[in-house]
């Protein structure tokens, strides 16, 4: 984990708030010892230590846990606040609507809603004034914490089924797999997790102390997964990205290496709202986008290499995963 680094994307998109309040954001950045030049540059990465103090200064600056991006700020220490009040449910659902509660007197520009009427769980979130939230940072970002602080809460990495976005596929499509690791969808409705409702019964096990020590360290168990995760969805994609095989390994042989039958498997990953075409499917499209973004390898070339019987049927899939042609997505990254 120390060598982690983040978008200098999401680097830029923090400074907005403090640029747009009239702060000396370089100066106010070289007193914390980051450089401002390498957030400027496009494709920079920015180190884990410099990307949390940046995070921490703009909130110390703003005063603001939603960094400019509301009409009136969030004030800093609503969100210990309402992870105090939460601490106490029973389990996740009465976690997720007493948050919606909180949610509802921080702001009224952030909207969000639990629906549950569906096959899966949906949590959805609404910015209201979308035209302070130019990048969607903030509903990517709250949409991050709401999915990790309430899976810590219960001790559990949540398995997303899928994600939807009102937003286009945006540049910086490739830190997805990290920060929504399931099939994303843009263009649509809602903004929205969906999964699992088996996750909703499960009990809060984390102490007001754990709670106390999570905050001070915010946002760095929200940036950094530091639990492990046992989820039978992420034990399935470990074994394919460890294969060393031209082909993706089938579902009888990663089957046999969990010392599970197929059938057992099968009902393990749909109780987490997965499946193994699911996995293979977000594991070549992750694969895919880095090989078109960050290696000089032809279309035709990457099909092979993803185990396609021809290029057209890997441009058919990438168009499917993305709504862009391999080619469209990667004239995009320039």
């Amino acid at each position: 984990m120390k060598n982690l680094t983040f978008s200098s994307h999401y680097a830029r998109s923090i400074l907005h708030g403090l640029e747009k309040n009239g702060c000396a954001a370089d100066d106010l950045l070289i007193r914390r010892g980051i450089d401002p030049d390498v957030i400027r540059q496009p494709k920079a990465r920015v180190p884990t230590d410099q990307f949390i103090r940046l995070f921490r200064l703009a909130w110390k600056e703003l005063d603001d846990e939603f960094m400019g991006r509301t009409t009136l700020p969030c004030r800093v220490g609503h969100f210990h606040l309402m992870g105090s009040l939460v601490i106490h449910c029973d389990n996740l659902e009465q976690v997720i609507r007493q948050s919606i509660r909180c949610y509802t007197l921080f702001s009224d520009d952030i909207r969000i809603e639990l629906d549950t009427t569906g096959d899966e769980a949906e949590l959805s979130l609404t910015h209201r004034r979308p035209e302070l939230d130019p990048d969607n940072f903030l509903v990517e970002w709250l949409l991050l914490v709401w999915h990790r602080l309430v899976g810590w809460l219960i001790g559990r990495k949540i398995v997303l089924s899928h994600a939807t976005f009102t937003h286009s596929l945006p540049q910086h499509f490739d830190e997805y797999r990290f920060v929504f690791p399931c099939q994303c969808h843009f263009d649509e409705q809602r903004n929205s997790l969906f999964f699992s409702k088996n996750y909703l019964t499960m009990p809060v096990t984390r102490s007001e102390a754990e709670l106390d020590e999570f905050i001070e360290s915010s946002p760095r168990d929200l940036l950094i997964w530091t639990d492990e995760d046992n989820s039978t969805t992420t034990q399935v994609r470990q074994l394919l990205e460890n294969s060393e095989e031209s082909k993706l390994p089938n579902l009888d042989w990663i089957s046999e290496q969990l010392h599970m039958t197929s059938y057992t498997l099968c009902r393990k990953l749909k109780a987490e709202g997965s499946s193994y075409q699911k996995i293979k499917d977000n594991l070549r499209r992750d694969q895919a986008v880095i090989m078109l973004t960050r290696q000089n390898l032809t279309v035709a070339e990457i099909s092979t290499h993803l185990g396609f019987a021809e290029p057209g049927a890997f441009s058919r899939a990438f168009k499917h995963w993305t709504g862009l042609s391999p080619l469209a997505y990667r004239q995009q990254d320039h």
